[in-house]
């Protein structure tokens, strides 16, 4: 190792724009991991898309166009599940005279996050990606989208940055 003029290593200018390549690439791939969510090319990766209906979003100060925070739905899996809770808790509620009151009905919905709103009603359907297996449901949105360019471009710059500093030295 040599001492410059500056009082710098003669290393140290390598190392430095190495771990801004590394780091670059790892806000890169944080980035398009998030953009992918949004997007809906996750199934193409082997993570868990579906549509889900009877959407039920609790934000009611949402303006048009935004996104809302949580919603609720049902999977067409869950739709024919809680159908048929429906329908039974309905059939014994019939026979509540000769075998007492019939439990209520369990039904089961989704947590789904980032929904995009129009501002008055809630969307009919709303297609989400689990991106772990048991977690949060994604929405498809803009707004997902639009948080992931954040960490995909400073990634791309950063590495950009760290590759030509290594290319100049």
């Amino acid at each position: 190792m040599s001492v410059g003029a500056t009082g710098r290593t003669g290393g140290r200018g390598r190392l430095t724009g190495a771990s801004l390549v590394v780091g670059g690439v790892l806000l890169f791939a944080l980035g398009l991991g998030v953009v992918v969510t949004g997007t809906g090319l996750s199934g193409a990766l082997g993570m868990r898309v579906e549509t889900f209906g009877r959407i039920d979003c609790h934000d009611t100060r949402t303006e048009k166009g935004q996104t809302v925070w949580h919603c609720f739905g049902e999977s067409a899996a869950q739709q024919r599940a809680n159908d048929a809770e429906r329908d039974r808790v309905a059939r014994e509620a019939l026979r509540a005279h000769v075998d007492g009151v019939p439990r209520s009905a369990e039904i089961s919905r989704s947590r789904i996050l980032f929904a995009d709103h129009d501002g008055w009603t809630d969307p009919a359907t709303v297609t989400a990606t689990q991106v772990f297996d048991g977690g949060r449901w994604y929405a498809h949105s803009s707004m997902v989208v639009g948080y992931g360019m954040i960490p995909l471009l400073l990634g791309a710059g950063t590495a950009a940055w760290g590759g030509y500093g290594l290319r100049t030295r």
